[in-house]
């Protein structure tokens, strides 16, 4: 398996010949995003899409557009009206813990929290993955999916997004151990959601994989860091 950083929430999960692309976003407010360097033209060719939420930081029809139109794209099934006019053959609303095989990998949409209406998705291929999407720290969540899966990875986000000195309740590095021990720690923690958004000075992000390593350090956690920075890729 293997899981690439790209920025903010968009990653790119390879299993079994599959190529999973989330959340992708190239463009916030006009401004095409960090790292400037991957354009939409760098994108695989995916398998699947999968859409965790509509906010537009995680939602751009444009690049939908783009999608040869029978690509199977997944999102929240009372969110699915928005990209009803995409010409998108493959769309699919989904709803919690609705699960399906994809040519040899399980798929499980599964809850988050978070006002977007937002879900996340545990991918079963060579390997099994949760991807959190834009979730907070939810203690009952993620105690199910780390009972019901044992996972190799997780795609957590750790971006302690804040507004004028003020948290918006989202993970944090000095939360994240917490989440992952819930989520029986993990052998690797792809860090996300922290970086690729110009959000202005007003709106500021905290969490970097660096204070998220030296958390994990000082909870004593067997999980390790499988990228450090955007476009890395980890292999397992």
């Amino acid at each position: 398996m293997k899981l690439t950083y790209v920025r903010w929430s968009m990653t790119i999960i390879e299993t079994k010949g599959l190529t999973i692309v989330t959340d992708p976003v190239f463009r916030m407010l006009g401004v095409h995003q960090a790292p400037r360097s991957y354009t939409p033209e760098r994108m695989p060719s995916p398998d699947l899409v999968f859409i965790s939420h509509t906010h537009v930081d995680h939602f751009a029809p444009p690049v939908l557009r783009q999608l040869d139109p029978t690509t199977p794209v997944w999102m929240p099934a009372d969110k699915v009206h928005k990209a009803s006019r995409l010409g998108l053959l493959g769309l699919r609303g989904v709803r919690e813990w609705e699960s399906e095989e994809l040519r040899g990998v399980q798929l499980t949409a599964v809850p988050a929290v978070h006002s977007g209406g937002e879900l996340g998705l545990v991918v079963e291929g060579d390997r099994t993955v949760y991807f959190a999407g834009d979730t907070s720290l939810d203690r009952e969540l993620f105690r199910t999916i780390g009972r019901r899966w044992k996972l190799d990875a997780v795609l957590l986000p750790i971006g302690d997004l804040h507004s004028t000195g003020m948290p918006f309740g989202q993970i944090s590095p000095r939360k994240a151990p917490q989440a992952l021990r819930l989520l029986g720690e993990p052998r690797i923690v792809v860090p996300t959601h922290y970086s690729g958004m110009t959000v202005g000075p007003f709106m500021y992000f905290r969490g970097t994989p660096r204070k998220l390593s030296e958390a994990i350090r000082e909870a004593e956690l067997s999980t390790i860091l499988g990228t450090l920075r955007p476009l890395e890729t980890v292999d397992f």
